[in-house]
């Protein structure tokens, strides 16, 4: 069974998950408020922060 969740890992940044049957998870999604984030501030916090992301959800 896979279940989705949305984390929310800072102000403005939400992070879908999925659990995979086999137990891994997957990222599915990260969104951006466009209150908080212009898309060029938004690809540069991706930029810095993927590889936390990716350790810390996943």
């Amino acid at each position: 069974m896979e279940t989705e969740w949305v984390e929310q890992d800072e102000d403005g940044v939400y992070i879908t998950i999925r659990a995979l049957p086999d137990g891994t998870r997957e990222l599915r999604r990260v969104r951006f408020s466009r209150e908080r984030f212009g898309e060029t501030n938004a690809r540069l916090w991706w930029e810095k922060n993927r590889a936390r992301i990716q350790q810390q959800y996943l």
